[in-house]
C-alpha cells in the first residue's frame, strides 16, 4: 500500500472547530489546510459528542461544517478506556507543570484519547491545544496508544511531508 492509498481517521478536538470558525484566528489558515488537504486525500473527520459539547459553549453546533464529519458517541468502551487513561495522568500529577494539573479539562482530554484509542479506524487525533499535547505525551509514557498527536500549530503540509503548492 503507498502513502497515498493509506486512508486516514483523524479525531478533531475543540480547539480545530473552533479555529475553522474564526477567520480571525491566528491558526484558521492550518485548520482549513487541514480540512481540505484531509477531505481530498479522502481521509475521514471524526467528532466526539464532548467536543461538540465543548464547542457549544459558545457556538451554535449548526454553524460547523458537519456534513464532512463522523460524530462519535462517547460509549461504555470509551468510558472504560477513558478511566483508564485519566488513571495514569492522575497518578503523573507530580510530572506535569502546575498549569496542568489545574486542568479541568483533562477528564475530557482522555475521554477522546479513548475514543480514538479504542476506535481502530482513527489514526490522528488533532489538536491546538498545547496543554493536551502535554498530556498526550504523559499518558504515552505509560500506555502505548493506536493513534498519533497533529498538532494545529504546524502546517498540514509540514506534518505530512508535502510540499506546498498553494503557496
Amino acid at each position: 500500500m503507498t502513502k497515498s492509498e493509506l486512508k486516514l481517521g483523524v479525531l478533531c478536538d475543540t480547539g480545530f472547530l473552533i479555529r475553522l470558525n474564526q477567520p480571525q484566528d491566528e491558526l484558521h489558515g492550518n485548520a482549513r489546510g487541514y480540512l481540505k488537504n484531509l477531505l481530498a486525500g479522502g481521509h475521514v473527520l471524526y467528532v466526539s459528542t464532548i467536543a461538540l459539547a465543548e464547542y457549544a459553549v459558545r457556538d451554535k453546533i449548526e454553524n460547523l461544517p458537519m456534513k464532512y464529519c463522523r460524530v462519535l458517541p462517547f460509549n461504555i468502551d470509551h468510558a472504560q478506556k477513558a478511566g483508564e487513561l485519566a488513571a495514569i495522568v492522575f497518578s503523573k500529577r507530580d510530572q506535569i507543570p502546575s498549569e496542568i494539573t489545574q486542568r479541568v479539562i483533562i477528564p475530557n482530554d482522555t475521554k477522546m484519547f479513548a475514543q480514538a484509542d479504542v476506535t481502530p479506524a482513527i489514526t490522528h487525533y488533532l489538536t491546538a491545544d498545547q496543554k493536551c499535547e502535554a498530556v498526550y505525551r504523559l499518558v504515552q509514557g505509560t500506555a502505548a496508544t493506536r493513534f498519533q498527536i497533529l498538532s494545529l500549530r504546524t502546517p498540514y503540509h509540514v506534518a505530512f511531508g508535502e510540499l506546498n503548492l498553494e503557496e
